[in-house]
């Protein structure tokens, strides 16, 4: 018994050293699985995620959050789940809510689907399948059915184009309503 205990403390001070000598030296570059599940350098992948931007006097005025988040840096997009923002505005608050997002040409156009839903302003809501979003113009645009709502007036159509700058909207197709004072 007493020749196991040294020959068993020997290769395990063996294996200690090899594992220290093999041991990396400086930090491995990070390393994802894509959706395909291939495994490819620079992918970079972050479960809830905020996003805030300000203007130059420090004011906040965007807010954004996402369950999960996936960048692949060679399409400059990221994907979102689980996706709310609010931009901050003098005129009322803009807040998107959606099941998923893709964040295109860093951070140019915003594409929402599942589930999106908009509050403009204090009384009024866009209910729509999918939508885009384009935070330097200000535009929203769909070409699927949407459900919008202001005050208890409500109006249904196929497309829209909506200008969260001017507060203008064009329902393009099918379109039909309640208006109620």
């Amino acid at each position: 018994m007493n020749l196991r205990l040294p020959g068993l403390l020997f290769f395990a001070l063996l294996g200690a050293g090899l594992l220290w000598l093999t041991w990396p030296k400086q930090p491995i570059p990070f390393v994802a699985v894509d959706w395909h599940g291939g495994i490819r350098r620079g992918d970079q992948a972050a479960s809830d995620v905020v996003l805030r931007e300000y203007d130059a006097q420090g004011q906040l005025q965007l807010l954004a959050h996402a369950q999960d988040a996936y960048h692949l840096p060679e399409g400059n997009q990221t994907f979102l789940n689980g996706l709310s923002l609010e931009r901050f505005r003098r005129q009322g608050n803009l807040a998107l809510q959606a099941e998923h997002g893709l964040l295109r040409n860093g951070d140019q156009e915003l594409l929402a689907w599942g589930q999106v839903l908009a509050t403009l302003g204090s009384d009024s809501t866009l209910r729509t399948e999918r939508l885009r979003y384009d935070p330097k113009s200000g535009v929203i645009e769909t070409q699927d059915p949407v459900f919008l709502t202001h005050g208890r007036s409500t109006l249904q159509g196929v497309g829209l184009w909506a200008s969260v700058k001017t507060e203008q909207f064009r329902l393009l197709h099918q379109v039909r309503g309640t208006y109620v004072p």
